[in-house]
């Protein structure tokens, strides 16, 4: 796989919390380690199978398939099974109920793959006398009462980010991986620099722009923030 791909462990083993594990091979493992079996990316909780899951790459989209693991793989949520779905920056791999939590990191072209919804988006055609908040994520258009709003690079990063897990809580480290990976180049560090004080910069910001749906934005204390549906 390529150099610029790989998970970073968010809940797990305690001395594997926030390391990034890189994605050079066309197939990784994940599963519960052994005497016997090595998994690529190996956690030491029973509830996780021994043969739990597989990130492979097929042609140039990455994908994950669960291996019939007793207790399941889901990501963003929505259970994975044996047929291959598709891994896209930022996508959220929970292993056995969330006994096991990575973060799918990708640069480069496979952040441009447009993405499948992963829930139900407005779909009607908007105008001035549509009334509400219109997010279209695959073409990064936001829309409100009708009018066409534009947001810059970070804004939108985090709109995007925050609505793709709508209702679920997102952590300050996940915000500064996936909203300034830029930072993470050439360091050894998991996490960029990025101070707690820019993050709430960045949401106030936000907030504003998106006017009376700013609130959606909802803070979690001593935790990150959420879109609440």
């Amino acid at each position: 796989m390529d150099d610029g791909v790989y998970v970073l462990i968010k809940k797990g083993d305690p001395e594997h919390l926030q390391k990034r594990k890189f994605l050079h091979e066309d197939e990784c493992t994940i599963g519960r380690r052994g005497s016997q079996l090595k998994p690529d990316i190996a956690f030491s909780s029973p509830y996780v199978s021994r043969k739990h899951a597989v990130i492979r790459k097929i042609g140039n989209q990455y994908t994950i398939s669960d291996l019939e693991s007793k207790h399941g793989t889901e990501v963003n949520g929505v259970a994975v099974h044996q047929a291959p779905q598709p891994l896209f920056h930022g996508d959220l791999i929970s292993l056995a109920k969330g006994v096991v939590e990575l973060i799918f990191f990708a640069e480069g072209s496979e952040m441009d793959v447009t993405r499948e919804f992963s829930f139900p988006l407005s779909t009607a055609p908007a105008s001035k006398a549509t009334p509400g908040l219109l997010i279209n994520l695959e073409r990064r258009e936001i829309r409100l009462d009708g009018k066409r709003i534009y947001l810059t690079g970070k804004d939108m990063d985090l709109l995007m980010l925050l609505y793709q897990r709508a209702n679920q809580a997102v952590s300050y480290e996940e915000i500064m991986v996936l909203v300034w990976p830029e930072r993470l180049v050439n360091t050894d560090k998991s996490v960029p620099d990025v101070g707690r004080a820019e993050i709430n910069a960045l949401v106030y910001r936000l907030r504003k722009r998106l006017g009376r749906y700013g609130e959606k934005v909802t803070t979690i204390p001593r935790y990150g923030y959420m879109w609440e549906e």
